[in-house]
């Protein structure tokens, strides 16, 4: 059902509002302090060398977020113009998409909407990664011995022994979903660190070599649960097989 005059009416007042409401926060706060010089005018001080540099990298956070609320503050701007515009050429609350009736409560929710709900732009994220991905790697993938018959550790082998401490990294960096713990937020972090083999972390000799013992870790507890689970696989498979 198309919208009546009185309705679009409604919508164009609720428009007008908003746009001159954001007009206002701009004016009262310089446009969130973008129009001062950084980080001088912002911060009071004389110098852009401060003693306290963690105060300088706090005074940067501050502007990157009001750097994003005033574009957010643009973006609304130009999306409440465009919808005014769609009034007057008689087109409103119609999906510029599919051309269907746009639903009066998702109007009253998103008034400078131009879609309906299933064609709303920028509802699903991309996971698309950079290009530069597939020939960009590590630093220390040009001292890896990967492809070489070494078994020493080598600078990966440094890498993940640090890494396993904590990196820069968070799961929404990674397009693998099974990347899900903070713990696996490096390159190959399910590798053993210092050893080849899975029973290398909990088998110790004496220093002839003999003398072969088992050391009840948390390794040999993960050893022990993947030869049962190998082993539940394999009468499984040898009842469908009868």
């Amino acid at each position: 059902m198309s919208l009546t005059n009185k309705e679009i009416e409604h919508f164009k007042q609720i428009l007008k509002s908003r746009k001159d409401e954001i007009k206002g926060m701009r004016e009262r706060n310089d446009s969130f302090g973008n129009d001062s010089e950084f980080p001088k005018e912002s911060t009071g001080e004389l110098s852009n060398y401060d003693n306290h540099p963690a105060d300088l990298g706090t005074e940067l956070f501050e502007r990157e977020k009001d750097i994003a609320l005033n574009d957010l503050h643009e973006k609304e701007l130009e999306d409440i113009d465009t919808a005014l515009m769609s009034i007057e050429r008689g087109k409103y609350g119609v999906c510029k998409t599919c051309g269907e009736d746009i639903p009066k409560e998702r109007l009253e929710v998103v008034p400078s909407t131009l879609y309906c709900k299933e064609h709303s732009p920028g509802q699903h994220s991309s996971d698309d990664r950079p290009i530069e991905e597939n020939v960009a790697g590590p630093d220390y993938s040009r001292r890896s011995n990967d492809n070489k018959d070494a078994t020493f550790f080598d600078s990966e082998d440094t890498w993940q022994s640090v890494a396993q401490y904590g990196t820069s990294e968070t799961p929404s960096d990674f397009a693998d979903p099974e990347k899900e713990d903070y713990n696996a937020m490096y390159e190959d972090s399910d590798d053993d660190d210092g050893y080849v083999e899975a029973y290398e972390g909990f088998v110790t000799t004496d220093i002839t070599g003999k003398n072969v013992k088992v050391v009840q870790n948390r390794k040999h507890e993960e050893y022990e649960e993947e030869l049962d689970t190998e082993e539940d696989r394999q009468l499984d498979r040898e009842k469908y097989d009868k």
